[in-house]
């Protein structure tokens, strides 16, 4: 993992529950997901994700809705590093006025102001720090994606109350990855639909979208559901 795990998290007060998760099989399912999402969306200039992406084949088609992700895996660990890295650059570094389509948050939603900041406050209140490799770009896709995998880990590995993790996930996802994947979902599909990494992102988005409505069927407010 990007970042270094503190085993100490303050629980925060909240008035939400949850319920009717089978904590010891959907977090460590979900916990996988994310990480080959985060592996799937890092650049293969940092680093080659297909080793740690072929130890998952056969394991997160156990969650329902991952069983898509996990066939998207099979064809992307075939294909030759260096192809990845040509796709990868083309789309989101390469650019004499920036990338075609920019894969970090604060690019793609317009650079309205305190969108790093209000990352950098929900990854320090639950103890996660970036490496030294990564801090520049706290707004990276792949980034955003490991720390949901950073919450499922901690949901699956927590000794006693899990609550707080189980909410920073919907939280998370509602606040950041729900608001502009879909919107980098369609300019790659614009900009190069024939790519492996159109398919990536057109896949995260759909994930992601089923991860929280599954999320939301858990959650409640005193009678309601949590929206």
């Amino acid at each position: 993992m990007k970042a270094q795990q503190d085993q100490k998290v303050e629980q925060p007060t909240v008035s939400r529950s949850v319920s009717g998760r089978d904590v010891e099989k959907t977090a460590p399912l979900r916990c996988a997901c994310y990480a080959a999402l985060s592996e799937l969306t890092a650049s293969p200039h940092e680093i080659d994700p297909c080793p740690a992406l072929r130890e998952k084949i056969g394991v997160i088609s156990q969650l329902e809705y991952a069983q898509a992700l996990e066939e998207l895996i099979s064809v992307f660990v075939e294909r030759d590093l260096d192809e990845l890295k040509r796709e990868y650059s083309g789309l989101f570094e390469v650019g004499s006025d920036g990338p075609p389509v920019p894969i970090r948050e604060d690019l793609q939603t317009g650079q309205h102001g305190g969108t790093r900041e209000q990352l950098v406050r929900f990854y320090n209140y639950f103890n996660y720090s970036l490496d030294e490799k990564f801090a520049w770009a706290p707004d990276h896709l792949s980034v955003q994606l490991e720390f949901m995998h950073f919450l499922c880990f901690r949901e699956a590995s927590a000794d006693e109350d899990a609550l707080s993790y189980q909410l920073a996930q919907a939280d998370f996802s509602q606040r950041h990855l729900l608001k502009w994947v879909p919107k980098l979902t369609a300019s790659v599909a614009a900009t190069m639909p024939e790519s492996l990494y159109s398919s990536v992102v057109r896949l995260l988005d759909e994930f992601l979208r089923r991860d929280f409505e599954w999320q939301k069927s858990t959650i409640s407010a005193g009678d309601e559901a949590d929206g």
